[in-house]
């Protein structure tokens, strides 16, 4: 027996779905991982977070075949049965409640998900889920902000937005929601969109997009990744009042945009990287000035 099964770290990396997948393979081929399996299903009988050490040790000793007493698992596991329970009953505490990211302005931050799926968020972000649900193969999470996941392939794979919700099996995506703002550009695999108005499927280099109470729209891009991953906002015929709220959330900055139309449609890219050239970028081919003083810029027609 190795004793590394029998440490409580490890043990603890195992409840907790920490092991790498080498591990995990390794660890389902010995005994002890079988003997540890009928110790969990043991303690599922009882009602969580308590437990009863003295409990499961009758339970164990209880189990009889053929009228005749046989030890369930060697002494050494009666120790570990103790360790597993009280292991199991802090998992229960520590993945019982929801995990939440936040990125703040200009900030990105990468997420590896107990599944092993990663997520890049965009500035200005929230991602949250349960991650005791995950145990169940219930991948839920919720977006608010902008992220590009990478799925890997399993069970049902959903990001809820009060927007709308998009499902998949395994494949990359990106997820833009805002208030008034939904889109969603599947960049391998198959993904399922789906609001209170509609349904729709995307495959690789297909796109959705919904702002504020218009008609869907679905169209076509060519990009490999999203463009905020090398540092850069894209747009497609977009209002310039979102155009202009991504800037605000990239570069930490009000703009006052009172004597501008923000309906106006806006196609480019501009970097997240210095503020002014991003708005010379975006001004000049409408012909708007601006000033910017600290953190504020104030847009006016030429």
């Amino acid at each position: 027996m190795k004793d590394e099964y029998t440490d409580e770290t490890f043990l603890s990396r195992w409840l907790n779905n920490d092991l790498t997948n080498e591990e995990l393979i390794s660890f389902q081929k010995t005994k002890e991982y079988k003997e540890y399996q009928k110790i969990i299903e043991a303690t599922q009988n009882f009602e969580a977070p308590i437990f009863n050490k003295q409990a499961v040790l009758e339970k164990i000793n209880s189990k009889t075949t053929d009228k005749k007493v046989r030890k369930l698992i060697p002494n050494w596991m009666y120790a570990a049965a103790a360790s597993i329970a009280l292991l199991i009953s802090t998992v229960y505490y520590l993945t019982g409640t929801s995990k939440t990211f936040t990125t703040s302005f200009g900030e990105q931050m990468a997420l590896v998900l107990p599944d092993g799926s990663e997520v890049l968020l965009n500035s200005k972000s929230t991602l949250s889920y349960k991650k005791s649900d995950w145990f169940d193969g219930n991948r839920t999470l919720e977006l608010q902000g902008e992220g590009y996941f990478k799925v890997k392939k399993g069970s049902k794979f959903t990001v809820e937005s009060n927007n709308g919700n998009v499902s998949v099996l395994g494949t990359q995506f990106n997820v833009k929601t805002n208030p008034s703002y939904f889109e969603v550009l599947c960049y391998e695999g198959k993904v399922a969109v789906e609001n209170k108005e509609e349904r729709a499927i995307l495959t690789k280099g297909l796109s959705f997009r919904k702002i504020e109470n218009k008609a869907s729209e679905k169209g076509t891009f060519l990009q490999t990744k999203p463009n905020w991953l090398d540092g850069e906002s894209s747009f497609n015929n977009t209002p310039l009042k979102y155009v202009l709220n991504e800037v605000e959330k990239q570069y930490n900055v009000t703009i006052s945009k009172s004597s501008i139309d923000l309906t106006t449609l806006y196609t480019g890219t501009f970097t997240n990287k210095n503020l002014h050239l991003a708005l010379e970028t975006i001004c000049t081919p409408l012909s708007i000035d601006f000033t910017v003083t600290n953190n504020k810029v104030v847009l006016s027609k030429k």
